[in-house]
């Protein structure tokens, strides 16, 4: 009898400790699923947009306004990184999650389909976006104009834009890229005819370049740099070239601003605070732009060099002036001569800069 107890009773034990064990593995996925980072990647993205589209939360009495912002790895996204990192939006009664995105494309479906509330793009971006789907596209906020961080690249014996006549470019279609090649055509009496193009990610287009798989290529820093670390090429046009046609802006849809309409203002000063911030804490700033960039912090003076940032000071200017619009008829008239724009758009309806 004492047998059959004594082992009745290693059962129980043993039944015991499973039980507990499968309790102590559900606890941990439970918690696992509920952990969430102000920023992600793109892949986190994706796995949403199968999903319902995002809907925000409506502050009431002190409730942040919840939402998420999409970016893509470019250093005129920065200050967006640091905002979420050092707790800025929060200040502001925004509770916003920044996610990254490789390529412009998978961005701009995870806005037209409402999986991100605020997207960050390249001006001409945003004027395709407007025209090819009718969003109500509104651009918020001017970010950046880069002078020298976008380039065309070549090797061999092409030295000008001419040369590029019956050659291979890898290229992002859509992206400030694009825009840059069809600007430096259209200066050059050319068109995307002349040209054999091939499209991939801006990224990859310089490492295209490296390994002699294309004559030239279009992409932007830090990849500039890095092609010519390792290779002879020739910059055969830059942003420099056309002063203020590369440049970034944050839009949302309209039906979002209707229904938070200090949202704009909000975003400018979380923009404008971190701009400060950057600036009084250079080191601890670079290393959060390095990180989400996923690049070397040493590349980051070159990259800057190229470009400049906007306070909302310096965006009224340029806005008042009518500088942007300008700049912004110049590049909807080269996207419809060069066949990426079948018909204008209302440039004044779509911008709406403080």
């Amino acid at each position: 009898m004492k047998s059959v107890l004594k082992k009745n009773s290693l059962l129980l034990v043993v039944l015991s400790l499973f039980v507990a064990m499968l309790a102590a593995c559900g606890g941990s996925d439970k918690a696992s699923s509920s952990t969430s980072s102000t920023t992600s990647s793109d892949s986190n993205a994706n796995s949403e947009s199968s999903e319902s589209p995002e809907s925000p939360e409506s502050p009431e009495s002190g409730k942040a306004l919840s939402f998420s912002m999409g970016v893509s790895p470019w250093v005129g996204y920065a200050p967006w990184w640091i905002a979420a990192e050092q707790g800025i939006f929060e200040k502001y009664g925004l509770d916003v999650k920044v996610v990254n995105f490789i390529q412009d494309a998978d961005m701009n479906a995870a806005f037209a389909s409402n999986n991100i509330k605020v997207a960050n793009v390249a001006t001409n971006t945003a004027i395709r976006m407007e025209a090819a789907n009718e969003l109500g596209l509104q651009g918020i906020i001017l970010l950046d104009d880069a002078a020298e961080a976008d380039a065309i690249l070549a090797t061999g014996d092409i030295k000008t834009i001419a040369d590029l006549k019956g050659k291979t470019v890898a290229y992002e279609e859509g992206a400030t890229s694009d825009l840059l090649l069809r600007q430096a055509l259209h200066d050059n009496n050319m068109s995307m005819d002349d040209i054999k193009v091939v499209y991939m990610a801006a990224s990859d287009a310089g490492f295209a370049l490296l390994s002699g798989k294309v004559d030239a290529a279009v992409t932007y820093e830090p990849y500039i740099s890095s092609v010519k670390d390792k290779l002879d090429v020739t910059v055969l046009y830059s942003g420099a070239d056309s002063p203020g046609i590369i440049s970034d802006i944050a839009v949302v849809k309209s039906e979002f601003l209707t229904e938070h309409p200090d949202v704009q203002e909000k975003l400018q000063q979380v923009w404008d605070e971190t701009m400060e911030y950057w600036n009084n804490n250079r080191e601890a700033g670079d290393e959060i732009i390095a990180k989400n960039a996923g690049i070397d912090i040493a590349e980051l003076p070159v990259i800057l060099a190229g470009m400049s940032y906007y306070t909302s000071k310096e965006q009224a200017a340029v806005a008042e002036s009518g500088e942007f619009m300008n700049t912004a008829k110049k590049i909807q008239e080269i996207m419809i001569e060069q066949g990426a724009l079948k018909q204008a758009i209302d440039l004044n309806k779509m911008f709406h800069l403080q």
